[in-house]
């Protein structure tokens, strides 16, 4: 082989060299710059200032407006499924702004592609064959290409602006990224805390066990407890709740709550004095006398105060004992107490003219009483009169001294009739 060829073998392997120490630096990994703070500061300024400028030409309001302006309103949309930006996105423009930044880093990229291929193909291009010379001096050439080896060209470098414009791009990518999940997808009312979860499963055991029909009235009374977590559930857990005890126990949430409030209040009127004396009278009606059966009358106020299901009980038991219903027991038991005050009315009156006669009675007799008591009263003075005289004459005394003591026989039984007809007269006129 000549030297010439030699020298051109060595040409093309350095050639070759270049292009795989080239391909190889494509392979690696591209290098980024990390931003500073106050780069990164910026670039979401200039990203921010672009984004308002874009809504701005679609009539829309810019971020800080839509931030105020839900501040502003939130308490008018916390109840909206939907965020307060919304209604103000069209559809889709979201998506046309990662279109644009897409399309801006697509450009960018096409541009660097052209510049390194436009680089390789000049590496690799060969150069083209000259006229042939004079022989001496393609020799002097070939010598000084074997003296000076030709320099290997370095991969152009990425321009400082390029890679600034790069990072600023990708952080306002991620910047708008975080943006629309805020205003499409993140709402604060629908993140559920750890307290919200334990209320909701409480509420859903509460549901399965309710509707097994595996709790006493105690445990069922639980749900009054669970109220004032309840309140604190979102509204998305209120309405699944609402539905689950709706296809579990029959009955709403609201519903239920409501019927456990009446058996709390069922509950603690079973204690009251007077939904006991009821009950007592009732279950033992039977031996009740006609007098203590109208009692029931006067229980007709106390019934009205009970609840419901209290006055259910009542009804109840005054059917199996009765035949009627409490209230018409009532009505029953008052009609008949109404005709015997009227005809003890009757009867009283009844009695006092009979009385009345009877005083009249006693007041003859009792005159005619003292008149006699007067007479025998006169009569033991004359006797007292002979038996002192017999004696002052000494005459017997005998005769004079057995009238004195019939006399005061008489006197002692006339005593008693007036005292008789005394007590009678006032006890007739009290």
């Amino acid at each position: 082989m000549s030297k010439k060829d030699t020298n051109i073998d060595a040409y093309s392997k350095a050639l070759l060299d270049k292009k795989t120490e080239y391909n190889d630096e494509l392979k690696k990994p591209k290098e980024e710059k990390e931003m500073s703070d106050a780069e990164r500061k910026q670039a979401e300024k200039t990203l921010s200032s672009a984004l308002d400028m874009l809504r701005r030409e679609r009539g829309q309001k810019t971020i800080a407006e839509e931030e105020r302006f839900y501040q502003e309103h939130k308490d008018d949309l916390k109840d909206t499924d939907e965020d307060f930006t919304t209604s103000s996105l069209e559809k889709g423009q979201s998506n046309e702004a990662l279109d644009l930044v897409h399309a801006m880093l697509q450009d960018m990229s096409n541009d660097e592609e052209d510049e390194d291929v436009e680089l390789v193909v000049k590496e690799e291009r060969p150069k083209k064959p000259k006229k042939k010379k004079e022989k001496s001096e393609k020799k002097e050439k070939v010598e000084k290409k074997e003296k000076k080896p030709k320099e290997k060209k370095s991969k152009k470098p990425m321009k400082t602006t390029t890679k600034i414009v790069l990072a600023v791009i990708f952080v306002g990518l991620v910047a708008l990224g975080g943006y629309s999940y805020k205003v499409l997808i993140y709402n604060p009312q629908n993140i559920v805390s750890e307290s919200q979860q334990k209320t909701y499963d409480k509420l859903v055991s509460y549901a399965d066990e309710y509707g097994d029909n595996m709790m006493s009235d105690a445990e069922k009374l639980e749900l009054l407890d669970l109220d004032a977590d309840y309140k604190k559930l979102l509204d998305k857990q209120k309405i699944s709740i609402s539905e689950y005890f709706k296809e579990q126990t029959g009955k709403t949430y609201k519903q239920l709550l409501k019927k456990m409030e009446n058996l709390k209040e069922t509950k603690e009127e079973v204690k009251l004095p007077g939904y006991q004396k009821i009950m007592d009278l009732l279950n033992n009606w039977d031996t009740k006398s006609d007098t203590e059966k109208m009692a029931v009358v006067d229980m007709q106020s106390t019934y009205s105060s009970l609840s419901k299901d209290l006055k259910d009980e009542v009804n109840t038991l005054s059917t199996s004992k009765t035949g009627k219903e409490f209230m018409d027991l009532c009505k029953e038991q008052e009609e008949l107490k109404t005709a015997a005050e009227e005809k003890a009315k009757e009867e009283e009156e009844k009695q006092k003219e009979e009385n009345k006669a009877k005083v009249q009675e006693y007041q003859n007799s009792l005159a005619s009483a003292q008149n006699e008591y007067n007479v025998y009263s006169q009569y033991a003075k004359s006797l007292e009169d002979d038996l002192a005289y017999a004696q002052q004459v000494g005459e017997d005394t005998t005769d004079i001294q057995a009238q004195i003591i019939t006399n005061n026989q008489m006197l002692a039984s006339l005593q008693q009739q007036i005292t008789y007809y005394e007590q009678m007269i006032s006890a007739l006129q009290s």
